[in-house]
């Protein structure tokens, strides 16, 4: 497994508390940015560590016909963990 970085890495996917609901064309403008550098890198999945942002990433994949996994943090390193395990 490689870790790669998208451009922009440090954009927020604007699924942070209620600024979804509040400001949601903002929101939905920043979501379809995060998910196209995320497709750009040619990532075979996507790892979050807050499930706003699993969410809103799922989101606009989905909405580009992109169908990627999209997995919490602890759902990776499990799978790291089991990988390693059944070594």
């Amino acid at each position: 497994m490689t870790l790669v970085e998208p451009a922009e890495w440090e954009l927020c996917c604007a699924s942070a508390g209620t600024y979804n609901v509040e400001k949601p064309e903002t929101a939905d403008t920043l979501g379809a940015r995060k998910a196209d550098n995320l497709v750009a890198t040619g990532a075979a999945l996507i790892a979050a560590g807050n499930i706003g942002c699993l969410t809103q990433v799922q989101t606009h994949l989905r909405a580009r016909g992109r169908e990627l996994p999209v997995l919490h943090t602890l759902q990776l390193l499990d799978r790291a963990y089991a990988q390693t395990l059944a070594r």
